[in-house]
């Protein structure tokens, strides 16, 4: 799961003609940003936490 996953579902739902893909791509657009941003936070707390 990455950015750029999340980057591609948003892209295909902008082009979609069909309402109900846009929806289901943007919800999984969606669910790769967060994630992603989990990932991230997780990632960042273990270097907070090795610094202290």
């Amino acid at each position: 799961m990455s950015l750029s996953s999340a980057k591609n579902y948003a892209l295909r739902a902008a082009k979609s003609q069909d309402q109900k893909e846009a929806i289901e791509l943007l919800s999984k657009a969606i669910l790769e940003l967060a994630s992603s941003i989990e990932t991230t936070d997780a990632k960042i707390k273990t270097i907070n936490k090795d610094k202290s």
